[in-house]
């Protein structure tokens, strides 16, 4: 027996990566190979992971991050079966080599930056998000022979794009205020806030809030009871259930960066990406630095400063206008009033040759065949069998 052992966490990874190539891999192999999944530390992680990835069925274990860290630290061991594989999906590198290490079996690795480049010597195999990124993880000294293109599975779990809406007088707006406890509840109240001025301008608009099952029920609950209370004529519609189903059925979404903006591509919803330089304090930060920031009295002054000289540094927030390296959909940065939002969205929604030629951009760029969580799958799961029996 062979088993395959996924290596991540949070939100965007869990859902874009781990479930459809665990779901992949089910297919493929059935009930012959047995499938582990190790929550690894996360600065972006929700702390609900283990209980949302156990609820999908997919997983004959779930290691939750504290017993993680034991096993890699050698504290604690992880029974495998003889021919097994590691899998990284997200987060650091260094510690799904470690893990893999701990357990003598070989890693791989799904790549959708060059940031392996330098710890490619860890991984017996690199699978490469896009063409552009196994260029250059060639250009950087990553042998050929261990590169394997296979495109994203995001594109396997949202599903393909479906035509776009009729044109009616009554629009739909979905709202993405994201999968994190602290983000969700400052950010959909501020969404309400300008849905509620896009109402006024637009009053047949329909609004509808996209829900990440990352949420906690208790938060959600008092978001909701909030703007019931606060925006009582504004009518919403809590999407829990078949998000792709309802964002396909979107005229136009509104959301923060993150990789939900690669779903919305996948699916070409048009959409707008919005950075209020307040949300700052609420963000995390990439690597070392985010636990940093959590000790009491450095927080979130100094957190805002390094955000926004990143920003000043970076091209692009939306994942497909920096993959793309061209703005395929807006990115509004900066601090704004709720009816100046509340205006650009209306001016967007009442215009549908814009919203078409940022559809068309989108499956131009992001309308490939799909197919990745199969190859990846597949391929991990053929290093796993060709390891000698223990």
């Amino acid at each position: 027996m062979s088993e395959l052992i996924l290596a991540g966490n949070g939100p965007g990874e869990l859902r874009g990566w781990v479930m459809p190539i665990a779901r992949a891999a089910r297919t493929a192999a059935g009930d012959g190979t047995a499938l582990t999944m190790v929550l690894t530390p996360s600065q972006f992680a929700t702390g609900r992971e283990a209980q949302v990835v156990r609820g999908w069925g997919l997983f004959d274990r779930v290691v939750d991050v504290s017993e993680a860290v034991r096993i890699a630290l050698g504290l604690r061991r992880l029974t495998h079966a003889g021919q097994s594989v590691v899998l990284h999906l997200g987060g650091d590198l260094w510690f799904s080599r470690r893990l893999a290490r701990r357990l003598r079996v070989p890693a791989c690795a799904l790549a959708e930056t060059t940031l392996i480049a330098r710890r490619h010597r860890g991984f017996a195999r690199i699978f490469a998000a896009s063409p552009a990124v196994a260029t250059a993880l060639v250009e950087q000294g990553v042998p050929t022979e261990k590169i394997v293109p296979t495109g994203d599975p995001r594109a396997d779990m949202i599903g393909r794009a479906a035509p776009p809406p009729a044109a009616e007088t009554a629009p739909t707006l979905s709202v993405l205020p994201g999968s994190r406890d602290r983000l969700f509840a400052f950010i959909a109240p501020y969404f309400m806030t300008v849905a509620d001025r896009l109402a006024a301008q637009m009053p047949a608009v329909k609004v509808q809030v996209i829900v990440s099952e990352f949420l906690s029920g208790d938060v959600l609950s008092t978001v909701q009871r909030r703007v019931a209370r606060e925006w009582p004529r504004l009518a919403v519609t809590w999407v829990t259930g078949d998000a792709a189903s309802a964002l396909r059925s979107s005229d136009l979404a509104v959301t923060i960066p993150g990789t939900n903006t690669l779903e919305l591509a996948y699916l070409a919803v048009p959409f707008a990406v919005v950075v209020d330089l307040e949300m700052l304090r609420l963000a995390p930060v990439e690597g070392a630095a985010e636990w940093l920031l959590r000790v009491p009295g450095l927080g979130a002054s100094l957190k805002h400063v390094m955000l926004e000289r990143r920003l000043r540094r970076t091209s692009f927030v939306a994942l497909p206008n920096a993959r793309a390296g061209r703005p395929l959909v807006p990115e509004w940065i900066g601090r704004f009033a709720p009816e100046d939002l509340a205006k650009r969205l209306a001016e967007l929604l009442a215009d549908r040759g814009r919203r078409m030629a940022i559809r068309t951009g989108l499956l131009a760029t992001f309308g490939g065949p799909g197919g990745a969580a199969r190859a990846i799958a597949e391929s991990a799961l053929r290093l796993a069998a060709a390891q000698a029996p223990a």
